[in-house]
């Protein structure tokens, strides 16, 4: 896999969590404030999913030049190594991860590190 392709699968990957992250979020205020079970919050739960994955994917597909290349620019420019790319993507998933544990499994991952280092 070339550079540009892992490019390419890094922006995808980070947008495609992204976009769950926000549909999460956005599920637990609906659910937070729309007190209807059933099937009338299975069908709002399909159409933010909606909402939120579509416009998400017709972004990707329409920026991923303009976001590979300034991906790869910025990435250059904050390490000097040749695993400039490698560093963002590594850092965007760190955030991710931590992110997800938080809103979607309620883990306070930066909680557990301050209690291991200490």
């Amino acid at each position: 896999m070339n550079k540009r392709q892992l490019t390419k699968f890094a922006i995808y990957a980070i947008a495609v969590l992204c976009a769950a992250l926000i549909n999460e979020f956005v599920i637990k205020y609906v659910k937070k404030h729309i007190h209807e079970q059933g099937y009338l919050l299975v069908l709002i739960d399909m159409l933010i999913v909606v909402l939120i994955f579509a416009p998400a994917f017709a972004l990707v597909s329409k920026y991923t030049k303009k976001l590979s290349k300034a991906y790869l620019k910025t990435s250059k420019k904050v390490s000097s190594s040749k695993n400039g790319n490698l560093l963002g993507f590594t850092v965007a998933i760190i955030i991710l991860f931590i992110l997800f544990a938080f809103l979607r499994h309620n883990i306070n991952v930066i909680q557990d590190m301050k209690t291991m280092i200490s």
